[in-house]
């Protein structure tokens, strides 16, 4: 399992036999994304791994003015990751890192496709000054992408490991 943003995660790597399954390739499936959730200490780490049509409703490079700024929207709300994260006051939680991945956000168009299918995949990194506090957090990737109907979570935490499913009535992920 690969460390997120380069940190020495040993609780992650301890963890790792219990989560790593979630990053097996799964079938590109629209409306449906994965998330990893780790909770290492004061680190709170999630995983992203979701279909573009989710969250742009297209899968290709920009083609015109209107898709490269629904690009550029996308990568500053997700970069905004207290926004799209929430946890609660009391933890004392700062986004420390976030890192997008996918073709969209390339220079230049990509010299191949995945059959016309691709994804995001993003990693958030949060320190949270008072873990104590942290049981809880709000995923809020249902409100504004219309497309998302489903997120299949895999969690690590002190408590152990569980997975669960939110959807846009149901998307507080407890522990």
């Amino acid at each position: 399992m690969q460390c997120i943003a380069g940190m020495l995660c040993a609780g992650l790597l301890a963890a790792a036999p219990l989560v790593a399954p979630a990053r097996e390739p799964a079938p590109h499936q629209h409306g449906v994304a994965r998330l990893e959730v780790a909770v290492d200490g004061p680190v709170l780490s999630f995983f992203l791994d979701c279909p573009l049509d989710n969250l742009l409703g297209f899968e290709h490079y920009p083609r015109n003015e209107s898709e490269r700024a629904a690009v550029r929207a996308l990568g500053d709300r997700l970069r905004a990751a207290q926004t799209v994260f929430a946890t609660p006051p009391a933890a004392r939680c700062a986004p420390t890192s976030v890192r997008l991945n996918s073709p969209v956000f390339e220079s230049k168009p990509p010299a191949a496709s995945a059959g016309g299918h691709a994804d995001l995949e993003a990693e958030f990194v949060f320190h949270c000054e008072a873990p104590e506090h942290l049981r809880s957090v709000d995923v809020r990737l249902f409100a504004g992408f219309p497309n998302m109907r489903r997120i299949d979570v895999q969690l690590a935490a002190r408590a152990g490991q569980v997975g669960t499913k939110l959807d846009a009535a149901s998307e507080t992920l407890r522990w």
